[in-house]
């Protein structure tokens, strides 16, 4: 009789619903790892441990109870240590303790960075409120962030001593590990780089543009669109990067997102950071399936579980298209009015349509990049044939709010 595989996925939030449902549609059995809460995760698993997902000690003692056969995570930074712990500590295939945090310590990666010649800020790690000795001469901006989160949570740039100071005492308050990072602020456009780690070496599946809104101090992004318009020179040098950073740490099997902000003008490049998981916001689990044909949540639950896997017949199947999200937030005050909502959702170009807000739905200002609407999700023929896609969206859909002086305001795309 053939028993059913035991994936354990740790956490259960947004970012994982897409590999959870894959597990379940592989007719494997799900066990989940979360705090207590309302995660959409939960209704899909089989089983559900209610664990701080810090407290890897007991993970791991649930995960030996269950024997399980996998362990595995996705578009969340804060997990992938956990992930590895647990692999590791439980001798399952995946990556070590220490490969996933040369990733995602922020401090740790600028490092290793500095070490192989990947161009990137210069930068000083901080443990308590004062100006690091190697910055007294970097004017502002700078760039202040926690060196353990996610999501944008406690980045922000400054530019003078006093915010300075306020920033950092939020970035240490978000740190785990009360560590945070000062960075000098570089001028760039920001491209994201996603890629599939196997057997030690890095492949590429596709680069994307990655738009901002224009707010101040925050970095909120409100569009990834693949492909890349940047110029093929560009694009080898970053695949380039990737390579080298790759080889440094030799990760056995990840799905790598990476960041980068580069100044045409120049030609200069600043690597941002890098992760083992998926991109955030769909990318790994919706926007590289859509714009290369390949499904590389498939392929990550395949060498979760020890499975061998042909890498050229795998990046063969590329099939070269276009995909993006959107996103959009809404002025402070009460939505009095929605239109073109249900006409999107129909569209036979929009994969997923993530807007949940209703008329007399009080709204609050955004302050991080979960509070945004969206995203839209949507695939295209080429990068002109999705920005009209775009651009049809955004036309469409209508919403009104009403500020505390009474003035009507619509959605904010930029």
């Amino acid at each position: 009789m053939n028993m059913v595989s035991k994936v354990l996925v740790v956490g259960a939030g947004i970012g994982q619903v897409p590999l959870c449902r894959l597990v379940k549609q592989r007719g494997l059995f799900l066990i989940i790892v979360t705090i207590p809460g309302n995660y959409p995760c939960i209704a899909l698993a089989d089983k559900v441990y209610y664990i701080d997902i810090y407290d890897r000690e007991e993970i791991v003692r649930v995960a030996r109870e269950e024997h399980i056969d996998a362990v595995i995570s996705d578009q969340n930074d804060l997990m992938m240590p956990t992930v590895a712990y647990v692999a590791e500590r439980l001798g399952l295939p995946g990556n070590t303790f220490a490969q996933v945090n040369s990733y995602c310590n922020k401090n740790i990666f600028r490092e290793n960075c500095d070490k192989l010649l990947i161009p990137s800020p210069k930068h000083c790690k901080v443990h308590q409120r004062e100006i690091p000795a190697g910055f007294t001469n970097i004017p502002f901006p700078w760039v202040v962030k926690p060196e353990d989160s996610q999501s944008s949570i406690g980045v922000a740039k400054v530019d003078n001593e006093d915010e300075y100071f306020e920033a950092l005492t939020f970035a240490l308050l978000k740190s785990k590990n009360k560590t945070a990072i000062v960075e000098e602020f570089f001028e760039g456009r920001e491209v994201v780089v996603e890629g599939f780690i196997y057997n030690g070496d890095y492949y590429n599946l596709g680069i994307a543009d990655r738009k901002y809104f224009k707010l101040d101090r925050m970095f909120i992004p409100s569009q990834t669109i693949f492909p890349s318009v940047i110029s093929v020179e560009l694009k080898n040098r970053l695949i380039g990067y990737e390579q080298a950073y790759t080889g440094y740490v030799h990760p056995d099997f990840a799905i790598v997102h990476s960041e980068y902000l580069i100044n045409e003008r120049t030609g200069e490049i600043r690597v941002v950071e890098s992760a083992l998981r998926g991109g955030g916001v769909y990318i790994s689990s919706h926007l590289v399936p859509l714009s290369t044909g390949i499904g590389i949540n498939d392929t990550l639950i395949d060498c979760a579980l020890g499975k061998e896997i042909d890498i050229q017949v795998l990046l063969s199947r590329n099939v070269r298209k276009a995909a993006a999200y959107i996103c959009f937030y809404l002025p402070e005050g009460i939505v009095r009015s929605i239109s073109g909502l249900e006409k999107i959702k129909g569209l036979p170009y929009v994969y997923q349509c993530d807007v949940s807000v209703e008329v007399g739905d009080a709204v609050k200002e955004m302050t991080y990049k979960g509070q945004r609407l969206g995203p839209v999700i949507v695939s295209g023929e080429s990068r002109m044939d999705i920005e009209e896609k775009i651009c049809t969206i955004q036309e469409i859909l209508e919403i009104k709010v009403q500020s505390e002086k009474g003035e009507l305001l619509g959605i904010v795309w930029d």
